[in-house]
């Protein structure tokens, strides 16, 4: 009976110990990503957290929105392992030695338009079909919003107006979150604004607004290409936890084809997560972001040179600091 005891206390164990290692190889892996705003250029990462693209493959991702260049700092301070920018930041943060890699691209145009009230460019006989060069004209002196100080919207705002050779002290530009941008808008307390989706579109589709560029062209397209939704991380991340970055760069790729090929499901997407915006304004984001969409989500060395080239147009960095090799700052080897 005592021997019958102890086989049966050890088989006990063994199976306490296999339902322990088994709980244990379930348990996903967790990770923190920042994002600069809520918009839908990352509706590639909304589907692959919606779809469970990530979490199949056992990731758990907590996404937060850090505005504008606080994401690259959140990854650089260690507080996050991922944060989504754009090559004009990583290319500024690298030429102050804060060592960021881009291991994917989720869209190959800034995506940013600049926008102004209607009832200004038409007072001002505006003419959208001139040259950007002489439609950029038009935002000197005003009060155009931007997310964040330094941030994409704020480089493309200035370099839009570099090409009208308007000085970034001629344009104010008061800091601002969608929510209270648009509000701004409705009040007139604005001149206008650079953002994304789907708030430029929601004043094209109600008549309030009017393009002053327009990045389904590439404007300003002497930075064109640029990468935009890059997949930013400290350099030495993805060499200790390559098995992380690959599952991320699958869910985001998986994401991508998403609102290639499906887009019934991304409106049903956009809809949840911009249900204040109808059917119309959602439907001009769907084609404006599939059109932009990067399959495969590689970076460009060009594209991220010319984020460099948008720093210096837009006063963010000194010409001479310029980086000579692109190379270090892209790694695309987690994208299969």
């Amino acid at each position: 009976m005592a021997m019958r005891g102890l086989m049966s206390s050890a088989v006990l164990a063994l199976a306490g110990a296999t339902l322990a290692a088994a709980t244990a190889r379930a348990e996903p892996t967790q990770i923190t990503i920042a994002l600069p705003s809520v918009n839908i250029s990352f509706m590639s990462l909304y589907l692959a957290d919606s779809l469970h693209f990530w979490a199949d493959q056992g990731l758990e991702v907590k996404t937060i929105v850090l505005p504008g260049v606080g994401t690259n700092n959140a990854v650089i301070n260690g507080s996050v392992q991922i944060a989504i920018g754009s090559s004009d930041a990583i290319t500024r943060g690298w030429s102050h030695g804060q060592h960021m890699q881009a291991i994917g691209a989720g869209v190959k145009k800034t995506m940013e338009w600049v926008m102004i009230r209607k009832d200004i460019a038409d007072a001002a006989h505006f003419d959208p079909n001139a040259p950007l060069s002489e439609r950029a004209k038009i935002l000197k002196g005003r009060k155009i919003a931007i997310t964040s100080i330094g941030s994409l919207p704020d480089a493309v705002l200035k370099s839009v107006a570099y090409e009208a050779h308007i000085d970034p002290s001629d344009i104010e530009t008061p800091t601002m979150l969608p929510a209270d941008l648009m509000a701004a808008w409705k009040t007139k307390r604005i001149d206008g604004f650079s953002n994304a989706m789907p708030y430029a579109q929601q004043v094209m589709a109600d008549g309030s607004g009017v393009m002053v560029s327009d990045p389904t062209k590439g404007e300003p397209t002497s930075f064109f290409p640029i990468a935009a939704s890059i997949v930013t991380v400290r350099e030495d991340y993805c060499p200790a936890h390559a098995d992380i970055c690959t599952k991320f760069m699958n869910g985001m790729q998986q994401g991508i084809k998403v609102v290639m090929t499906d887009r019934d499901k991304t409106m049903v997407e956009m809809k949840k997560r911009f249900p204040a915006y109808d059917d119309n304004v959602l439907g001009m984001a769907y084609d404006a972001l599939k059109d932009a969409e990067n399959d495969p989500p590689r970076v460009d060395p060009l594209a991220m040179e010319n984020g460099d080239r948008m720093n210096i147009a837009a006063g963010f960095l000194k010409a001479e600091e310029k980086l000579k090799d692109y190379g270090p700052l892209i790694d695309n080897k987690y994208i299969k």
